[in-house]
């Protein structure tokens, strides 16, 4: 498909319809749909790219055809509400960066939604905000690391003893 899509308003009620339709499908189309509004809101100059972008990366990753479409208009009303309140973007990406440090594999979302050197900048931004989060989810106090320690030398006494 080389046309690009074109942004989609939908109405208030076309909006909470689609939110009700798609509330209950699970943690990972959650995800799926966060990820992809907030990556392609990340680069709303060129919104017909990212759109276009976003599709296949829902037709990649949702089996059912029929849920496809649906979840891609979830992408647009979750557009929509980021461009017409900052505030609620802002909040939708830190959700994304804790959901990608606690599941890295989400990750690859964000490599398949930002490809190439157009998307390099915006990747290096995403890259180093979850590492510097996941570097400080976990690493070990001092005295956290003393403790482990201290327990590996045990579980290894413990290992020579009983051969």
């Amino acid at each position: 498909m080389s046309a690009q899509l074109e942004y989609k308003k939908f109405s208030f009620i076309e909006a909470y319809i689609i939110r009700w339709k798609t509330h209950s499908l699970g943690a990972d189309i959650d995800a799926l749909i966060l990820i992809v509004s907030v990556l392609a809101y990340m680069g709303r100059n060129d919104l017909g790219q990212q759109l276009e972008r976003a599709r296949e990366i829902i037709e990649e990753r949702v089996r059912l055809n029929t849920m496809r479409h649906i979840i891609f208009d979830r992408v647009q009303v979750e557009l929509a509400r980021y461009m017409a309140d900052e505030e609620m973007y802002i909040k939708a990406r830190n959700k994304m960066f804790e959901e990608i440090t606690h599941n890295i594999q989400l990750y690859g979302i964000v490599l398949d939604m930002l490809p190439g050197q157009a998307n390099a900048s915006k990747l290096q931004i995403v890259r180093s905000v979850i590492q510097k989060a996941y570097d400080e989810e976990f690493m070990l106090n001092g005295e956290a690391k003393r403790l482990l320690e201290a327990q590996e030398k045990t579980n290894a006494s413990l290992k020579e003893a009983t051969k």
